[in-house]
Formats: C-alpha cells, structure tokens, sequence
C-alpha cells in the first residue's frame, strides 16, 4: 500500500500538515481513495491547477458543494456563469468600499461581546468572540439584519458537513441538507423584499448589479452561491483569527511585539497565521483531459484538490514553514487561492480579522492561555481551533 492509500480521513481531521509534508517529498500529485481526490501539494502545482481552467475546471461533477447547495455556485463554474455571478458578489467586497464600512460594522458587533468577556474574566473565545464577530459581520454585510448569531453558527457548522463530505457520508449530508433547506427558506423573503426595494447589501447587489433596467438575477440561480458565501464568509475571518490568537499566546515574544507595534504586527501576524494554517484548505477542481503534473498522469475527469494550505508550507517557498513567525517576508501565503476564483470576499475577511484581534488585544493586553485547556486544533478542509479558553488580569 503506497502512503496516499494508507491516509485515512481521522489522520487528515487531526493534522493534516505532516502528510502533506510527506507527499511534497515523496508523491506532490496523488489520488487519496479515503476522500476520493487527486492531492496536489506543491505551491508551483498547485498554482498552474488553479490558474489553468482549460484543463483544470471548476465544475466538479462529484462536489461536495453541488450536492449539498445546489448549482450553479460560484465555487464550481466558469465562464459566463461564474461571471455573472463575480459581478454581483464583487461590488460590496472591493477594497475601497470594505475600507468605507468594515471598520464601523465590526466595532459595533465586537464591542458588546468584548464588555460580556470583562466581565467573565475568562472566555472561550471561538464561541465568545471570534465566530460570533465573523459571522455576524458577514450577516450585516449580506443584508441579513434579523438572523441572530446562534442561528448563523448553526448555519455554518450544518452547511460545513455537506461542503467537507468528500467521502460521502450519509449521516453528514443529511444535517447539510436540513440546513440548507432551512438557509434558502430564511433567506428568500429578504431577496423577495430587495427586488422591489435594492439597498447596498451584498444581497441587493447580487440581484441587481451589471442586469438590464428592471431585471433582476434570479433567486434560484443566486441561492447556492449565497449559501457558498454564508458559509466561507462566516468561517473563515472568525477560524483564522483564532488559529493567529492561539499561535500568538503560545508565542509571548510574538505578542509583545504586536501589543508594541500594533500597526505593523497586527497585519503581519495575520499574514503569517493564515500561512500558518489556512482556514479553508482546498480549491476543488476536475480535469477536462488526461494532464501530466507531478510526474503522474491524472486521467479525464478526475476530481483534483489544489491544497493551498500545503502549499502555504511548501519548504521551496518558505523557509522552516511549520513555524509561525510573523518577522517573515517571503512573499504572498495561498489561503485565499489562486486564479479567477481568488476569494471574492478577501479584502472583508482580513480586514475583519484584523480588527477582531487588534480591538481584542487592546482590550485585555494581558490574555493568556488556561493550562490544561490548551488549543487543539481539527479539520482538514476547515481547519481551527476547537475551543480558545483564555483568561486575563490578576492569576
């Protein structure tokens, strides 16, 4: 049995960078039968996957996503399809317009929950801080004004078992397809109310930007990609931070040096943790003819994952990649992909991230890990900590 044989999904959910390390030396292109893809590892290959949609398309007849929101969705199309629907998610997620209204809407969200923290003296801070910021700031972004946190975590934790099940299984695409039923029925009379009454929500822009007078996109042809930007908009900024936080207090010279120099460490812990361990660790692809990368050949319809997050670690890009180090510059990491379909909602999610861990860090300067309680991490495609117990002020 070869090693990529012997990968089971358990070993990829408990860690997955030392397997990537050992396919990078030993096999940077291989099928993995525990989750029915064709690995590619290394950054060099990883980037011509996803930046060469002739042979490697995004529609993936076996995705997970497909099978679990529907289709088309922003993730598995090309062409005009993904175009269209690019030119209504873009609006709201440029830098400039990010910078006109981040600021201001994730203040106000963290704000209340950092006084409910000062007054424990204690938090978990995925579930106290970090996803409750992230998603209720996608949320807001969206237009979504009435959903409350507890329901869009739920969201994100049921759509994640259909957009993770590789492997099929059936009791994971049941609880994906309950809330992705229960995501498209809430979701349908706000997009009902903005056909007749377009704002500056990223939904409003979705059904209006770039159409004719009086046209709008259709609600079905927008829903799966909604439910795609629920659930990557929700996770990713609120995971990430956690993974920089947690790497950052188990690193005390690290973050002395952004408590000093907030302005310049903050953004580059940030970089660094999202290099570190990318919160979304896959671009998904399908080849359209036999292709030789690797030094393997991937036969014609093949699903093929381009693991950015390998590639964020690959040794002939960064040097001792498995430490965090956030005096780095070796140029860009790959947490948010490659090609035309670079995370649309990138410039939001950094800035969220930044803001989350700055307001945070200048609020209780002297957080700390809770022994016995340290951080473990989990998940492959989705990677974070579990839980962030920290505490603060006098032992």
């Amino acid at each position: 049995m070869s090693f990529a044989e012997s990968i089971t999904v358990e070993a990829l959910e408990a860690d997955p960078y030392p397997i990537y390390a050992e396919l990078r030396r030993s096999a940077p292109v291989a099928f993995v039968p525990a989750v029915n893809l064709w690995f590619v590892t290394r950054w060099k290959d990883v980037e011509s996957v996803t930046k060469s949609p002739d042979i490697f398309s995004a529609v993936v007849g076996t995705s997970p996503v497909e099978r679990s929101f529907g289709k088309p969705t922003i993730l598995t199309t090309d062409g005009e399809t993904h175009k269209q629907l690019r030119q209504g998610v873009d609006p709201k997620y440029r830098p400039r317009t990010v910078a006109s209204y981040a600021g201001d809407l994730v203040r106000s969200i963290a704000g209340p929950y950092l006084d409910k923290i000062a007054g424990q003296g204690a938090a978990e801070l995925m579930a106290d801080y970090f996803e409750p910021v992230s998603t209720l700031s996608l949320a807001r972004s969206l237009g979504l004004v009435d959903v409350d946190m507890p329901t869009l975590r739920r969201w994100f934790y049921g759509l994640a078992q259909g957009a993770i099940n590789f492997e099929n299984d059936p009791k994971r695409q049941e609880i994906a397809d309950a809330i992705s039923a229960e995501v498209g029925a809430a979701v349908q009379p706000t997009l009902e109310r903005l056909i007749r009454e377009p704002d500056d929500s990223a939904l409003s822009h979705m059904l209006h930007d770039g159409m004719p007078d009086g046209s709008t996109r259709p609600i079905d042809f927008l829903m799966p990609s909604i439910k795609v930007i629920l659930l990557g908009g929700m996770q990713e900024p609120g995971h990430g931070a956690g993974s920089i936080l947690a790497r950052l207090l188990a690193h005390p010279e690290q973050l002395r040096q952004v408590l000093d120099e907030p302005d310049t460490f903050v953004p580059k812990a940030v970089d660094e943790g999202l290099r570190w361990v990318a919160p979304i660790g896959t671009q998904t692809r399908q080849t359209t003819r036999d292709v030789e990368l690797g030094g393997v050949t991937i036969p014609a319809g093949a699903p093929v994952a381009a693991l950015v997050s390998s590639a964020s670690r690959d040794e002939s890009r960064f040097t001792n990649p498995d430490r965090f180090d956030i005096a780095r510059d070796e140029g860009n990491h790959a947490a948010f992909g490659f090609g035309h379909h670079f995370c649309s909602g990138r410039f939001f999610a950094r800035e969220q991230i930044c803001l989350a861990v700055r307001l945070l860090l200048e609020r209780f300067p002297d957080l700390r890990l809770v022994p016995g309680k340290e951080p473990v991490f989990r998940g492959w495609e989705f990677r974070a900590p579990t839980t962030l117990h920290v505490a603060f002020g006098a032992n």
